[in-house]
């Protein structure tokens, strides 16, 4: 007995000093913001790539917070950019949202690693998001590279293999072209029988403004059962409406206070953890993937079983929580789940059948509306570039093969946007600057192929792409790349079983690692 006690004590105590020391790859040094050496033309390793050196002009398109990301990464390392964007200020697709708009995630992960979200909101709304970015590119002198209220036609790439871009004003010319256009570029209402009879008014979410005035005390229908349409639903009850939702396949939204046994729940689910057990990525199978396997289903069985004993039945989708966890999951409003729940707030889980002149059809019943809010999502537009069904398949998510002096920023979602893109857009510059070596176009096909046979095989459909939302993995693959520990965190319980907390990379993306 007294064997047994002294044997756990040693197996516990060792296993706390095992997750308490300090890793040894965690290290913070030097000052912020380094001026990188860069190759010269005649021993630059990536001149099958980047066909025009020294790189002169860049050109970036989309000016939202992958744009002014992109755009202060490559200024500091002395780039000279220009970044157009259709709206009339900063905010990309923050700046014009529908009422109620905002984070999926918390503050927290939406923070820039070297520029902190300030704000006494958990999920702050678009006004203050828009002024997040702002403040960013007033911080890091980046305002006087932005051309706002200019619309991209169109881009063309010469013979020399340099990019033309064609908007409302004429045409020019540069070296570089990087796409910052995001995956949320191109709303999306799908086509139903006998809208054209209807009544009322349809729209999508991203319409869906003014809401005191236009729209209190009208009966709303809302179609879609992502973020945007517990958005909508929310801000329409708040000022009065009617409100009913048609949500054919329920996604898993889970409300924020949601424990297990009382662990936070993203200490399990937003953690290396829990990424375990979850399919591998692409490029790090390995045997050790066979007993992560075996312990899986167990794993998502208990997380499924702690999210639906805090989730009504009506709103717990038809998916295994594990598939949707690749692609898409988010927080939901905890209020709106007490008044689905309740019944003050009518949901049919069914497709629209057709809509009539007052109201839609479900199942044979007429479901009356002065209102019908299409929150269906965005297609995804990237002018002419070689786009298939699920997505635009990409090197590392950011350069296509064999398509010379061009990348892209932030098309690929993860619950900390800012921080993938700030990765993604430090790697670039160690592309441009020749740090980081590219291998031959037949090889970056092949990695592309590889990782595309293996994420359908796993999940099909528009979201393919987006596979990788869970960010460690790519994060990893980009640090690996440029010789950058993945280590972030100082111990191995934090690294571990803590979030990604964007702060981790702050020496990454000042270049000083």
């Amino acid at each position: 007995m007294k064997k047994g006690i002294l044997a756990l004590g040693c197996l516990t105590c060792g296993t706390y000093f095992y997750f308490k020391i300090p890793l040894p790859g965690f290290q913070i040094k030097g000052e912020p913001y380094q001026l990188l050496p860069k190759a010269s033309k005649s021993d630059h390793p990536n001149k099958h790539f980047l066909t025009s050196l020294p790189m002169k002009t860049i050109c970036i398109i989309g000016g939202g917070i992958a744009g002014c990301i992109t755009a202060k990464t490559l200024t500091q390392q002395g780039y000279q950019v220009e970044v157009l964007d259709k709206n009339p200020s900063f905010g990309g697709l923050w700046y014009k949202n529908y009422d109620g708009s905002g984070l999926q995630y918390q503050r927290e992960h939406y923070n820039i690693p070297d520029f902190p979200f300030e704000s006494k909101e958990d999920f702050p709304h678009s006004p203050e998001i828009v002024k997040y970015i702002e403040s960013y590119a007033e911080k890091f002198g980046i305002k006087p590279y932005f051309k706002f209220n200019t619309k991209v036609e169109n881009i063309k790439q010469e013979l020399d293999k340099t990019w033309t871009v064609i908007t409302e004003e004429g045409k020019k010319n540069y070296d570089f072209l990087i796409l910052c256009t995001g995956s949320y570029n191109k709303p999306y209402i799908p086509k139903i029988h006998g809208s054209e009879r209807f009544k009322g008014k349809i729209l999508h979410s991203s319409e869906f403004i003014n809401v005191e005035n236009e729209y209190k005390g009208k009966k709303i229908i809302v179609i879609g059962s992502g973020k945007s349409a517990f958005d909508v639903i929310n801000q329409a009850r708040k000022y009065g409406a009617d409100v009913s939702a048609v949500m054919h396949r329920i996604h898993w939204l889970v409300p924020l206070d949601i424990d297990f046994f009382g662990i936070p729940l993203c200490y399990l689910n937003l953690s290396r953890f829990g990424g375990l057990f979850l399919d591998p990525y692409y490029s790090e199978k390995s045997w050790f993937d066979l007993v992560t396997g075996f312990f899986s289903p167990l794993y998502w069985h208990a997380i499924t079983w702690a999210i639906k004993r805090g989730l009504p039945y009506p709103l717990q989708s038809k998916e295994s929580y594990k598939k949707e966890k690749c692609f898409g999951d988010g927080v939901m409003d905890r209020e709106i789940s007490d008044e689905i729940n309740q019944g003050n707030i009518m949901l049919y889980r069914d497709k629209v059948d057709e809509i009539s002149e007052n109201g839609v059809k479900i199942h044979g019943k007429i479901v009356p509306a002065d209102i019908v809010v299409f929150a269906t999502g965005f297609k995804r537009e990237f002018f002419s570039l070689p786009v298939e069904k699920d997505g635009l398949w990409l090197y590392r998510n950011i350069l296509i093969p064999g398509k010379k002096n061009l990348a892209v920023i932030g098309i690929v979602n993860t619950y900390c946007n800012p921080l993938y893109m700030n990765i993604q857009a430090v790697w670039l510059a160690e592309v441009l600057r020749g740090s980081v070596r590219l291998p031959k176009k037949k090889i970056m096909f092949k990695d592309v192929e590889n990782r595309k046979t293996y994420t359908r095989d796993i999940i099909s459909g528009d979201s393919t792409i987006s596979f990788s939302w869970f960010p460690y993995p790519p994060i990893d693959q980009l640090l690996t790349d440029m010789e950058i520990s993945r280590i972030r965190k100082p111990s191995r319980f934090k690294h571990w079983f803590e979030p990604i907390k964007p702060e981790d990379y702050k020496t990454v993306v000042t270049h000083r690692e």
